[in-house]
């Protein structure tokens, strides 16, 4: 499984139907996703690729391909992104 479906996995896992997640859909217009449901979709892709994200350090995530480009870079960077 690659990043793409992991990330796509937890989203579907805090309540997101398989069929709405794109890479280009954009969290807020798109999905729906407000600044309490995207702080709940960070810490469980944290718990699950255990890893930690500065949403504030990445600039924001508007789409979902921004989460999985996040979580790719994190997870490349090796144990220095692990907590």
């Amino acid at each position: 499984m690659d990043v793409q479906e992991q990330v796509f996995a937890v989203l579907r896992g805090v309540g997101f139907d398989g069929d709405e997640l794109e890479a280009g859909k954009r969290l807020a217009e798109d999905l729906d996703i407000d600044s309490t449901e995207l702080v709940e979709i960070v810490v469980a892709l944290e718990q699950h690729f255990d890893i930690a994200i500065d949403a504030d350090a990445e600039g924001g995530f508007t789409t979902a391909g921004d989460l999985v480009g996040c979580v790719g870079r994190l997870l490349s960077a090796g144990t220095a992104a692990r907590r």
